[in-house]
Parts: C-alpha cells; structure tokens; sequence
C-alpha cells in the first residue's frame, strides 16, 4: 500500500503540475521535479535533480558524477602544499590545472580537524601513504580507477635495537599518553608542515631514507613488542566488524566544524606480529618497507623542523619510559625500518584513498547510525558494477535546498544503484566543481551553504583526464544542457561537435535540431519554445552521425508569479506613475522556489482602461488623467495583480529663496527678497514686486524660467494688494510666439494660490505683468511665492512623510510623498542641534545616510525635513539621550539649575543653558531657572534671540517705536529690537499707542506666533479639533496648528488654553522641539 501512495501522490502532483506523469518520486528525498544530465569526459556523466520534500514543504537539490572506471579517467586526492594547508576546491583545481591536469570534477573530501587542517581519515595520493586512517573508513582508488569501500586496518612499525614496536599515526597530532589519548611513537613526512607543531618536550629521530634496492621484494616475519618490550599477546586481528561496531556509536555530525564538539572514537590499528611479503621503497606505501638511516637524535623542547625529503620518528616525553628511552637510545647511523602493512590487502594496491566518518551503505544495507539532521551532504558510492558515484546534496537554504539526513542519502544512494557508501566532510564544506565541455576551467555548479564564500577544506576528491584530442567526432554537447521553462517560452540552444576524448572540435558542420519527446517546437537556430503541455522534453541536436540532448522541463501552471521593472530590475507591487508615463515591465515565474524561464510573451497582460494600457511585450502606458486600478499578468491559470495609481506631478519653477536671478526688473516693475514672516508663504523667503504701471498702463517684471515640455498648468502664491489691477503671465512657445494669460484679478489682499491653463508648446515663463484696471490705483506692492507647473489641474497640499533612525553615530532617513517620486539632495536638511550636517542622498532609493559626530554626553536634536516641489515641508526628529540619563527622573546629572533636579523639563533647561540660549538666575541657594514662573515679552524675545544665534548688540542702531520705550529693561532692549527689527515681534495697539508691554506675561497663543515666525513656511497646518480651539485668535491660527501639525504643541487635556500665560518651564521645552 506504501508504494502505491508513494506513485499516486506523483502522478497526482504530475497532473497538477501540467507535468507527464513521467515525474517519479524519490523514496529518500520526495517528488521529482527535474533532471538533468550531461556527459563530461568518457565515463563520467553529472547530474542535476530537484526534489520537493514534502514533509519540509521545501526543494532538495542534488548533484553527483557517475564515474566509470577504465575510460581515461581518474581519481585523484588533493591537498594544499602541506597536509595541514587547507584549500578550497577552486585552489585545488586550479593548482591541477597549472600543473597540466584536465580537470574534470570534483567533490569536497574527508571530515579533518579545523584547528589544524589535517585530515581525519587516510590519506594515499599516487600510492603514498600521506597520512593513517585514524580507526575511520575510507575509500581506495586502484591504478585503473577501479574502486573499494572497507576499514583500511594500516598498520605502520619501526624496528630498531631489536624491537619492532608500533607506530600509532602518520602526520598526525603527536599526544602524551592519557585515559584518552594514546601517546606512542609518531611518524612525520614532508608531506606534513614545515614543522612538527609540537607545543611540549619530546625526543625526536631524524630518519633519511636509504635509496638501495628499491623495488625488491622482503620477506618479514617480526613479532611487535609492547610498551615495555614484551611481546604483544597474539589476539584476533582486527577485523571490519570492529569498526562497524565502533561506526555504531559514531556521532551524527554534518561537518568537520560540527565534529570539533564530538569525542572521536577512531583507534589506530595495532597488530601482534608481522608475516608479509614487502616492497622495499623510498616513501610510505601500503605493503612497502622504507629503510632509514638515523642522522640525529634530538631531545626537543617543542617544534622542530621536517628537513625535506627525511622523516621524524617522536615521542612525547609524557609517555612509557621505555619508549622514551628506546627512542633517546639511537644514534646517528643507526638503522629503522619503517613498515607498512594492512590486514586488508586491498590497500596495498591503492594509489589513491580518502576517509570517512561514516560508512552509510554496506552490501545495499543501510548502516546502523545514519542520524535524522538535514544538512548538507557529500557521500561516494559504489554500484554493484563497479560505476562510481560522487555524490553532493545542498542544504540549509531553504528556497533552494533543505538537504538532507545521512539516513536519506543511505537511501538516495542505494536508489541510484550503490551498494557500498562512505559519507564524506558535509555542511558548509559541501562543494561540487565541474568543468563543462566547452569550459577550459572547473567551476563550482552547486550552491554551498558557507556564507562568506567557499570554505576552505583539508582534501578534495577529482576527476582527472589523461586523454588527448582525437579528432573523431563522438556527440554532440548541447547548451543549456538542461533549463526549467513556463510553457510558450523560448530559450536559445547551442550546439558543439566533441571528439572521443571529449575536447570540442572547431567545426560542429551543419546541426539539425529535433524533438524527441515531448511537447514544443524548435527552429533551425536551435530556438525551442516550450508547448502548452507541461513535462520534460528531449531535444536532439545532430551534426553528421553523432547527435546530442538537451533535457527541458516545461510547467504549465507556476506557482507564482511577480514583477518587476525592465530597466532597473527593482520588484513591482505597485505602480505610482504620472499621465502618459511608460515603464516596462518584466513577469517572472516560479514553481515551488524554482526559478522557470520565460518571456514577457507567455503571458497574458491586462490593465483597466481607466489607468492605462499593456501590450503584449508588458509595456505600461498610464492614461492622461489622474485614476486608480489594477495591472494583471497571467499564466496557466495564475495571475498578479498590482495596483496602478496615475497622478499628476508638479514641478518647481521658482522657490525665491535664492538671488532671483531668474528675474529682470524694469523702470516700472522691481523684485526683491522679503524675508517678513507675513509676507512668506513657504521656506523663509519670497518676493517682493514694487510696481508702477502709470506710465504705459503696464508694469512688466521679466523672467526666464524654462517649462518643461507637456506642463498644461501655470501656478503659483500671490500675496494681493486690493488695487483692482489685473496680474497676466507672458508664456513663450517653443516656436519662439508669446503670448498673455490672465492669472487673477487683484481684488484681494493676503495669500491665494493661483493657477491658469498654459498655451499647448509653452516653454518659458518670459514674464510677469501688473495690467492697470483703470481703478484709479496705478502702483503697489504684490508678495509672490512657489511658481510651478503642472502637468494636471490639482493642488499638493501634503507634507512629504519622513522617517530618520539612529543607530551609534549612523544616520539613515527615508522620503516620501503622495506626489512627488523622488527629492533633489538640495531640498532636504539634516540638522543637528540646528546645525547643518553634510549627508549622502540616493535618489533612487529616496534614502539618506550620515555619520554623526562622536558623543559628548550631552542632549541634542537631530532633524531631518524635506521640501517637495510645491513648498510643503516635512520632517522628522530624534533626541540623542544624554548619557547620564535617558530618564529626567533618574539619579545623575542634575543639570546647572538647583531647582531642576527633579523637574519634567530638566533635560530641556539643560539644554537651552548648554546652547547659550539662557543663564538662569543667581539666587542664595544656587542658579535657579524658576521653571513655573511666567515668562515676560523680554525676557521671551532675548531667549528667541540667543536661540536664533543672533547677535543683540548687531541691532543697537534699531529706533523702536513703542510708546512704552522707557519702561523697557536694558538687559531686554538688544533681544527687542532683534526681534523687531526682523519682524518677529510687533507689539500690541492700547489707545491708538503702539506699546511692547515687555514686562509683561506672553500668553501662550502669543507666544506660538512668535515661534511660528522664526520658522520656515510651509509646515502642515493641522485641523484644531481642542476644546478650546475657538479661542484661538485669527491672527494666531495658523502659527499654532503649524506647530500643533509638527507635534511640537500637544496641549493639556485635549486643550490648548492659548491665552494662558506662559512658563519658562514650557517655553524651554517649545524652543528645544522646533529644532
């Protein structure tokens, strides 16, 4: 019953798919969504299979080699230039290839110690014992690339005085002997380090190798001796039984940075006697004897030097004294034979050999401790054939690749045929590299997992070619050699000749293409465009006698679809785009995380009527008006749909607060630059036209302020003068033709936006005219303010929305507005306590980024705002915390007031002392701020003064013309006549008498006037919804719902009491937050 579940959930999900029911399913690793395969050298073919998992609702994606010995191909065991360099499989690749090597593949290799860099397991590269197994399993290589899976068993002894006593390992980490290590002798090569890396006191022998009578055979008949030169008592031979009851209780580790928290039980294996037949040789071989000669003896306190070409025998003085002593007793011209041997003759006729941690398949069965973590997996098999594979399983990606349990792989691989299975170094070490057929270079194809790049590893397992170019045509290599596709795509194939010994021939003739299975077209290009049908379709090409395929998997129905922009590839999920704008569109598909190629063609594009158009190629044109819908692109049944929002823009023409260069004055018309608060509508600054149309009943004010090409409207800010003359504009069209558009009647006194259709083509606002209407008032004076254009007829009365975040000294700021795509670096501010910052814009992204300077400790204001094209002004703010305190009611610092310590506006008081802005009081009990006291009109605008940054004794020469003059302080006058002077102060009328009742308290509605004056126009002016908000006099409102918009007034208990008088508590706090 399980297998049949199993073969109907993949038909179902082949249905579902639009795939062939040919999808099967894995067992091991779920439902197949895709194969590909392609032939990389004689015998050897890599593979690409994905997987849906349906327990993890996620993708497993595999790759391996099938390698078959015997065709011109082998195996090949790479390290770095040491046994203890670590390398990345790119190093190592490279490394064959400057040596003249055809790469043909590779795969990461045995788990190793990460502290070191050696290797766990055995290492044999060209025949040579490189390092000892450890107690792990491994697998061999022979000559002609043949393989074997199995417990190497090497056994390694010296004989020297009489004695043949035991090695315990080649090259690796020499230890004392304890509980858990075995101490013993030690063999180091060159091959090792530079160095023997040894931290404490040994005794080392340093051995040359005797080059006499290589080759020959010896016979070897020794008994082994102990640590205490007593015969080994005879036992039965260690067997792979043994180890497979040690791989038993092996830990379930992913990698080699996993196996660093694992106690390693692997035992060198020790034998009784040796009864063998051995090769005499120069170097460390399975069934060889090297024969040495002492050249020193050395009683070392730590690491010493490996001479090249020579050997050390050590000891760990922490160990049997007579072992020591044994050692310690050589001396030079001494001889010891190096033996090795194996229980298990195979491995003396290894060339090449690589451990690993597990033996996951024995005789088709899986092992006993195969452990349930996904993870990253590399394994080699052996089919019962004889047929190699080489295996790498992502993971830790989910999206991409889950991975997989070492009890999957066991599976996985005795699904592909394997019998006997090692698990090789996996996690972020799992690497596959493969040189395709027309590369010259290996490249990683699989995606590891280790972030930061590859990782590198203590050895790598390759595929190597030792064939030459034979210029007979063998098959056809066709690119891609596999695609995913949404049905109706297209992808573009190429077709290369290569010969018997797989190098690409430098004329592929003439190439046919086909379709040998499966549903869709291909052109005598090699263009195949998927059918509607979804599955997987083989594509031929043929070239004379030899052909080649090319596997694509076409889905019908994806499971997703998005989109995103051409020209950027920046995602879209909404559109925002102004009358008649285009942008192009590009639709991409995916099937359960998996990317499918397509063209904007597959799909079927729709878009309401009322926002625009598409055509096939995903091309949006918005309408020319203003209107909301939806965009939808569909295929097999899927859609999205993004909503589609068409509005006008608006463009600045002029802001006047530069030098109004734009402008040129006549003898009847001048521009000037006023700064008065009542006569600003936006920023702090407008301008002023004097006028005087007497003469030839016109006053004309020349400008030149280009128009963009498509504005149709003409708007900008008047501040009218009741004269009952009428103000025209003078627009040139791009033929050089003026012509005059009446923008208002000048019945009106204040500010009114204006706004007047332009003539088709209008280029240049060439002037501004004040046309005399016969009222018998011929001259005056007009405020203009915020020129722009438009391209629709509608006003932008919204604050662009800023976001600021503070991280350290790191500043970053978003912009945005319900009009304007994007802002100038030059319309926004980054303030610190009211000090300009320098900051970095990305346009493209409405993103700013600025770095602070380093802390002092002390409360500051960090402000960011930004003017869109018609002057409305936003902002944001953030208060750096005082590194005391970040609670005004927490211990530490009080401040300079003694009547602060406790009190809500402690921090602000603070503040405004740091800035300059106050002195407080002297009183006998210490400088006191008096924070409930009322604050007077002095006392307030000497405040606003010093916040300002305005020098009092620059406005000495100031006439004020108060009545009440005298009664006004010394220490006052220079803050009064300041602020008078910049029209920030005016006074009040008490019996026709101008009087500035400076010793007065300022009401609250006063006082927010005078702050709104010192501010930039432009602010939102929020709705009063207080109790109280009827008391708010008219010429006070707009003053206090701009600083209600900005949050700076909040009031009290939902009043704002406006003709309260105000504290300097509260004043402090009011100055502080309009930073």
């Amino acid at each position: 019953m399980r297998q049949f579940f199993r073969r109907a959930t993949a038909l179902t999900l082949a249905l579902l798919l639009g795939l062939t029911p040919m999808a099967a399913a894995s067992e091991a690793l779920g439902d197949d969504l895709h194969t590909g395969t392609v032939s990389l050298a004689p015998g050897v073919e890599l593979t690409r299979q994905i997987f849906w998992s349906n327990s993890k609702s996620d993708l497993r994606t595999e790759r391996y080699f099938t390698y078959s010995p015997g065709s011109g191909v082998y195996p090949a065991v790479v390290y770095g230039d040491k046994v203890l360099d670590k390398q990345t499989l790119s190093a190592m690749a490279q490394s064959l290839e400057s040596q003249g090597y055809r790469v043909v593949g590779g795969v990461n290799g045995d788990f190793y110690d990460m502290s070191t860099g050696n290797t766990l397991g055995v290492l044999i590269s060209d025949g040579v014992l490189r390092s000892t197994s450890g107690g792990f399993y491994a697998v061999g290589f022979r000559e002609d690339g043949s393989a074997f899976i199995g417990w190497p068993a090497i056994s390694v002894t010296a004989t020297f005085s009489g004695y043949t006593l035991q090695v315990t390992d080649v090259n690796k980490t020499r230890t004392a002997l304890s509980n858990s290590t075995p101490g013993g002798y030690y063999l180091y090569t060159d091959d090792y380090s530079k160095t023997t890396q040894h931290t404490s006191p040994g005794i080392d022998v340093i051995l040359s190798p005797v080059t006499d009578h290589l080759g020959e055979s010896v016979d070897v008949d020794l008994d082994v001796s102990g640590h205490d030169g007593k015969p080994v008592e005879r036992s039965e031979d260690q067997t792979e039984d043994r180890a497979a009851a040690e791989d038993e209780t092996a830990p379930d580790v992913a990698d080699s940075e996993a196996l660093e928290a694992e106690e390693r039980t692997g035992e060198t294996t020790e034998v009784s006697e040796i009864n063998a037949t051995l090769v005499q040789t120069d170097q460390l071989q399975v069934g060889g004897r090297v024969s040495c000669v002492v050249e020193q003896v050395l009683e070392s306190t730590g690491s010493i030097a490996i001479p090249e070409g020579k050997m050390v025998l050590t000891i760990n003085k922490a160990n049997n004294q007579w072992l020591v002593d044994m050692a310690a007793g050589l001396k030079p011209g001494d001889t010891v034979d190096i033996d090795v041997t194996s229980t298990d003759t195979r491995w003396n006729d290894a060339v090449t050999a690589l451990g690993g941690f597990y033996r996951i398949v024995t005789n088709g069965q899986i092992g006993p401790n195969t452990g349930s973590t996904a993870t990253p997996r590399t394994a080699v098999g052996i089919k019962a054939d004889g047929t190699v594979v080489i295996y790498a399983i992502d993971g830790s990606q989910p999206g991409y690749s889950v991975g997989a349990s070492l009890t999957q792989v066991a599976q996985r691989m005795i699904e592909l045929g394997c019998v006997d299975v090692v698990g090789l170094d996996g996690g972020g070490s799992t690497t596959l590299g493969a040189t395709l057929p027309t590369k010259d270079s290996m490249e990683i194809v699989n995606k590891p997992s280790q972030s930061g790049g590859l990782r590198a590893v203590s050895t790598g397992l390759f595929l190597i070619a030792k064939l030459q170019p034979t210029g007979e045509a063998d098959h056809v290599y066709v690119s891609p050699y596999d695609s995913l596709l949404l049905s109706g795509a297209s992808v573009p194939l190429y077709a290369t000749v290569m010969d018997s010994a797989y190098y690409p021939m430098s004329d592929s003739g003439n190439v046919t293409w086909s379709i040998s299975n499966g549903d869709g077209t291909v052109s005598s290009a090699g263009v195949f465009t998927a059918g509607e049908a979804g599955g997987a379709v083989q594509v031929t090409a043929t070239a004379g006698r030899v052909s080649g395929q090319a596997t694509m998997t076409v889905f019908r129905t994806p499971s997703s679809i998005t989109l995103s922009n051409e020209t950027t590839g920046a995602a879209v999920t909404s559109l925002a785009l102004e009358p008649n704008q285009s942008v192009d569109l590009k639709a991409s598909a995916t099937y359960r995380n998996l990317s499918l190629m397509s063209q904007d063609t597959c799909y079927t594009w729709s878009a309401d009527p009322a926002v625009g158009t598409v055509d096939e190629n995903g091309v949006f044109t918005a309408g020319p008006k203003t209107a909301t819908g939806n965009l939808t692109a569909t295929a097999g049944g899927r859609t999205v749909t993004v909503p589609v929002t068409v509005a006008g823009h608006i463009l600045e023409l002029e802001d006047f607060e530069g030098d109004l260069t734009a402008f040129t004055g006549t003898s009847a018309a001048s521009l000037s630059a006023e700064t008065a608060s009542d006569y600003v509508r936006f920023g702090r600054q407008s301008g002023k036209l004097d006028y005087d149309a007497s003469a030839g009943g016109t006053a004309v004010l020349s400008s030149a302020l280009p128009i963009a090409e498509g504005e149709r409207y003409l708007n900008l800010w008047v501040y009218g003068d009741g004269s009952g003359n009428a103000l025209t504009a003078t627009i040139t069209s791009q033929t050089g033709e003026t012509s005059d558009v009446v923008l208002t009647g000048l019945d009106f006194s204040g500010w009114k936006r204006l706004s007047t259709a332009l003539p088709e083509n209008a280029r240049t606002l060439s002037a501004l005219n004040v046309v005399y209407g016969g009222s018998g008032v011929s001259s005056g004076t007009l405020w203009l303010d915020q020129i722009t254009t438009a391209n629709e007829d509608f006003v932008d009365e919204t604050a662009p929305t800023v976001t600021l975040k503070v991280s350290g000294t790191a500043v970053t700021a978003t912009v945005s507005d319900n009009v304007d795509q994007s802002f100038a670096a030059a319309s926004l501010t980054l303030t610190l306590d009211g000090r300009v910052l320098d900051f970095q814009w990305d346009a493209s992204k409405s993103a700013l980024t600025a770095k602070l300077p380093a802390a002092d400790g002390k409360l500051h204001r960090l402000t960011v705002t930004a003017a869109d094209q018609s002057g409305n002004i936003g902002r944001a703010s953030h208060d750096i915390q005082p590194a005391s305190s970040t609670d005004p009611e927490a211990p530490g610092y009080t401040g300079p007031f003694v009547d602060m310590t406790t009190h809500w506006a402690r921090a602000y008081t603070t503040y405004l002392y740091d800035m300059g802005v106050t002195n407080g009081v002297e009183t006998t009990e210490g400088l006191q701020f008096q924070p409930e006291k009322n604050i007077t009109r002095g006392e307030f605008a000497l405040m606003v003064t010093r916040w300002m940054g305005l020098n009092p004794d620059d406005y000495a020469g100031v006439e004020l013309p108060f009545a009440d003059l005298a009664s006004i302080p010394s220490w006052m006058l220079g803050g009064m006549k300041a602020t008078y002077s910049l029209g920030i102060l005016k006074g009040s009328l008490e019996g026709g008498q101008l009087v500035s009742r400076a010793t007065e308290t300022i009401s609250r509605a006063e006082a927010m006037t005078i702050l709104g004056r010192i501010q930039p126009k432009g602010y939102p002016l929020a709705a009063l919804t207080f109790n109280d908000a009827a008391s708010v006099a008219g010429w006070a409102r707009s003053h206090v719902q701009s600083l209600v918009g900005q949050g700076v007034i909040s009031g009290y208990d939902n009043q704002l009491r406006p003709n309260d008088p105000v504290k300097r508590s509260e004043v402090a706090k009011m100055l502080y937050a309009i930073l």
